[in-house]
C-alpha cells in the first residue's frame, strides 16, 4: 500500500536529502507523503501513501498516537484490524478508520507480542519518543519487502534499496556472492542483496534498537514442522480448507478502492476468482496477458473462466519489442536484476489494470503450498528409492531393475549422498557448469558446491528434518522458493502503483495446509497408478499417475469448468528461446559485448561470446540458452541502471 523509510543515528541526512530519498519511491505511494524529521531525537521517518483504507487525510503517515509519544510508518494491510479494533476499543480512543492506527494501538497495548496477533502483510516501524527506541518488523512469510543497513553508526531501513542508498553515502558496490545466488537460484539468498552493506530484513523477524546500537534481528515466527500429521478425513479437510480460503479471500477484498484479480486461466488464479465471486456485488474485474507466439498464450483459458464466472474481463498482448523496452524500467523499480522473465509482462499487465483498480488479488503460493511442483516434490521419493528406503520393500528382481533404469534416465549415474545433493542437481536455474564457464575463474571459486552455496541450502533444507523427503522438499519451497515469487509480484504491481494481495499465503492457510498429509496435495489417481509408480521416476509419475494440487482441484470443481480443473500446470512462460533466434540475440550482443560493459571484470569474455554466437555449442543447452542470455543481460542492465561499482 505504501513505501516506508527511516534513519536512526547521530548523523542524519539533511531533510532535503531524506525527502529526495523518500520520493525515489513515489510509484509505491503516489497519493500522499509525509515525514517526521527530528535530529534532536536522532530519528527521521518518511512515508509515501497509496490510499487503500480510509482515504481521508486522517490516514496520513507518519501517524502519531493520541498522546504524541509514538509515531508509525507502515506498508501493507492488517486483514484482521476490525477484530483487533473491537478488542482494543476500551483501551485506546480511536480517531480514524485506518488499520494503521489499529496496528499502533496493538503495539502500545502488547509491545512486540502484538506480532502474534496480526494477520496480514506488513513492514512497519514504530518510534517511541520517550524511550528513544525504534521497533521494526516484517510479516511472517515476506509478502511485503523491507531492507536495512547499519553504516557509519546509522541504522537505515526502507521498502526499497534505493531509499537506503539515497538517504546515506553507502557505496554502490556489487555483492559478488549475489551473482552466484542469482544465476543459481534467481535471487540473493538469506539476508544478502546485490549491494554490499545492504541487507534484506528476514521474514518473521523484528528488531528493537536505540541510537548507536548494533541491530540484532529476532525471530518471532517460523513455519512449524509437523512430522506426525493427523488425517481427520477428507470431508472434514475439504470443509475446513474451503472455509479458510473463503474467509481469507473475503478479508483480502476489504478495500475503499476498486479490487480486481490477475487471471491466467490456470487453476490457482481461477479458483481465486471463483471464490471472489462469492463476495462481490458486481462482476469481478479480471486481467490477463499473453504473447502471440504459439505455446506462450493462455488467453483462451482465461476467457473460458471469465465467461463461466461472468467477470468483467480485460486482456492485452505483448510483443518482443514492448518487452525489451520495458525491461530497464522494471529493473529500475526493483533495484536488482529480475528474478524471472515474466516480471515484465506482469508489470505491463499491472499498468493496464491500474486504469480500473488499485488492489489486485493474485495466486502466488498455491504451488508451494498445495503441491503444484509435482516433478520436483516427488524427487524426494526418488531419493528414498535410491537409498533403499522406498515404502514398497518387496520388489521383484524385475521391478528393481525397472526402477534402476528409470532413475538412471533422469539422473544418469549421479550419486547423491544426501537429499540436499539431489536438490542441488535439479533446482539451480542456470546449470553450475554453465555458471562456472561464464564467470571469471580468478574472482569466483570453481568448486561446484561453493558455487551452489551447498552449506546454506543444506541448513535450510535440514529445518524440515524428520519429514519424509518429498515433504522436506515442500517445506523448503514454502520458505525459500516462495520468497522470490512474492518479491516478483510486489515489484511488478507496486511499480505500477497497484497493491498485490496473496490470499494463498495467509499464514493461517499456510499453517493448516502444510500440516496436512501429503495425499491431500499429491493424490494417486488410483491404487493401480500407485503400484505402477513403484518403478518410475518423478518425471514419469507427476500428472500421469497422480493428481497435483488435489485439494484445490476438488474445491475448484464446484464452480469451474472441468477443462480448467484438470489442466496441467503451464506456468507463465516467456518466448525467450524464440526471441533469441531473432533480435534479442543482436540486442544482447550490443549490450554484453560492448566496450563499456560493466560486467567485463567478472565474466569470461571468450565463453560469453560462445554463448552469444548463433552456432550450436556443446556447453550450453539449446533449450536454456535464451534464459541464460536473459539472466546476464539483466545483470548488465541492472549495473547500468543503478550505477554499480564492480
Amino acid at each position: 500500500m505504501c513505501a516506508i523509510i527511516g534513519v536512526l543515528g547521530k548523523n542524519l541526512p539533511s531533510q532535503e536529502q531524506f525527502i529526495k530519498a523518500r520520493d525515489t519511491m513515489t510509484h509505491r505511494g503516489p497519493d500522499d507523503a509525509g515525514i517526521y524529521y527530528a535530529p534532536q531525537e536522532g530519528i527521521a521517518l518518511g512515508h509515501r501513501r497509496l490510499s487503500i483504507i480510509d482515504l481521508s487525510p486522517e490516514g496520513r503517515q507518519p501517524f502519531f498516537s493520541n498522546d504524541g509519544r509514538y509515531a508509525i510508518v507502515f506498508n501493507g494491510e492488517i486483514y484482521n484490524y476490525q477484530e483487533l479494533k473491537k478488542e482494543l476499543k476500551n483501551k485506546y480512543p480511536f480517531k480514524t478508520k485506518t488499520d494503521t492506527e489499529v496496528l499502533l494501538a496493538a503495539y502500545i497495548q502488547w509491545g512486540t507480542k502484538c506480532l502474534q496477533k496480526l494477520n496480514g502483510m506488513f513492514a512497519f516501524a514504530i518510534w517511541d519518543r520517550n524511550k528513544k527506541e525504534l521497533f521494526c518488523a516484517r510479516d511472517r512469510l515476506g509478502i511485503k519487502p523491507l531492507y536495512w543497513s547499519f553504516y557509519n553508526g546509522n541504522f537505515y531501513f526502507s521498502s526499497e534499496i534505493k531509499g537506503i542508498l539515497g538517504s546515506s553515502y553507502i557505496p554502490r558496490v556489487l555483492n559478488k556472492q549475489s551473482v552466484l545466488d542469482y544465476l543459481s537460484y534467481r535471487y540473493p539468498l538469506g539476508e544478502n542483496t546485490f549491494f554490499e552493506n545492504v541487507h534484506s530484513f528476514l521474514p518473521g523477524h523484528f528488531v528493537v534498537i536505540k541510537k548507536d546500537q548494533i541491530p540484532k534481528l529476532k525471530k518471532y515466527w517460523e513455519l512449524p514442522v509437523v512430522v506426525e500429521k493427523e488425517d481427520p478425513g477428507e470431508d472434514k479437510v475439504l470443509k475446513i480448507t474451503e472455509e479458510l480460503l473463503k474467509k481469507t479471500v473475503k478479508s483480502h477484498m476489504i478495500s475503499d478502492v476498486p479490487v480486481g484479480a490477475y487471471l491466467s486461466g490456470g487453476l490457482d488464479s481461477s479458483v481465486l476468482v471463483g471464490l471472489m465471486a462469492n463476495f462481490s456485488r458486481k462482476s469481478v474485474k479480471t486481467f490477463s496477458i499473453g504473447f502471440s507466439e504459439k505455446g506462450f498464450n493462455e488467453l483462451g483459458h482465461a476467457r473460458l473462466v471469465a465467461k463461466h464466472l461472468k467477470t468483467d474481463h480485460h486482456e492485452i498482448l505483448m510483443n518482443e519489442g514492448e518487452y525489451f523496452n520495458l525491461l530497464p524500467e522494471v529493473i529500475g523499480y526493483k533495484d536488482a536484476p529480475l528474478h524471472v522473465p515474466n516480471e515484465v509482462p506482469l508489470y505491463a499487465l499491472s499498468k493496464e489494470l491500474k486504469k480500473h483498480v488499485t488492489v489486485v488479488l493474485s495466486g502466488e503460493g498455491a504451488d508451494e503450498l498445495f503441491g503444484g511442483y509435482g516433478r520436483i516434490f516427488r524427487s524426494g521419493d526418488d531419493f528414498d528409492a535410491m537409498r533403499g528406503t522406498w515404502s514398497h520393500k518387496n520388489f521383484s528382481s524385475l521391478e528393481k531393475e525397472l526402477l534402476r533404469v528409470n532413475l538412471e534416465k533422469k539422473y544418469g549415474d549421479t550419486q547423491f549422498k544426501e537429499l540436499v545433493d539431489l536438490l542441488l542437481f535439479q533446482y539451480p536455474y542456470t546449470a553450475s557448469q554453465v555458471t562456472r564457464v561464464l564467470l571469471n575463474g580468478n574472482i569466483f571459486p570453481g568448486e561446484e558446491l561453493v558455487l551452489l552455496r551447498r552449506d546454506y541450502i543444506k541448513s535450510e533444507l535440514d529445518k524440515g528434518v524428520g519429514l519424509p523427503s518429498a515433504e522436506q522438499y515442500m517445506y523448503f519451497f514454502q520458505r525459500i522458493h516462495l520468497l522470490g515469487i512474492l518479491g516478483r509480484l510486489d515489484n511488478s504491481a507496486m511499480g505500477a502503483s497497484v497493491e498485490g494481495r496473496v490470499p494463498f499465503v495467509d499464514h493461517k492457510v499456510v499453517e493448516y495446509v502444510s500440516a496436512l498429509p501429503i495425499s491431500y496435495k499429491m493424490r494417486w489417481k488410483s491404487e493401480e497408478d500407485q503400484n505402477r509408480a513403484k518403478t518410475l521416476n518423478s518425471n514419469q509419475i507427476s500428472d500421469e499417475h497422480d493428481i497435483t494440487k488435489y485439494l484445490l482441484r476438488v474445491i475448484g470443481r464446484k464452480f469451474l469448468p472441468p477443462e480448467i480443473v484438470e489442466r496441467k500446470k503451464l506456468g507463465f512462460p516467456v518466448p525467450l528461446d524464440k526471441w533469441v533466434e531473432g533480435s534479442m540475440s543482436k540486442y544482447a550482443r550490443e549490450i554484453l559485448l560492448s566496450s563499456s560493459v560493466r560486467l567485463s571484470s567478472i565474466l569470461n569474455k571468450k565463453n560469453l561470446e560462445e554463448l552469444l554466437s548463433d552456432g550450436v555449442s556443446p556447453t550450453y543447452a539449446p533449450a536454456l540458452r535464451g534464459r541464460d542470455i536473459w539472466a546476464l543481460l539483466n545483470l548488465e542492465l541492472w549495473t547500468r541502471e543503478c550505477n554499480i561499482q564492480i
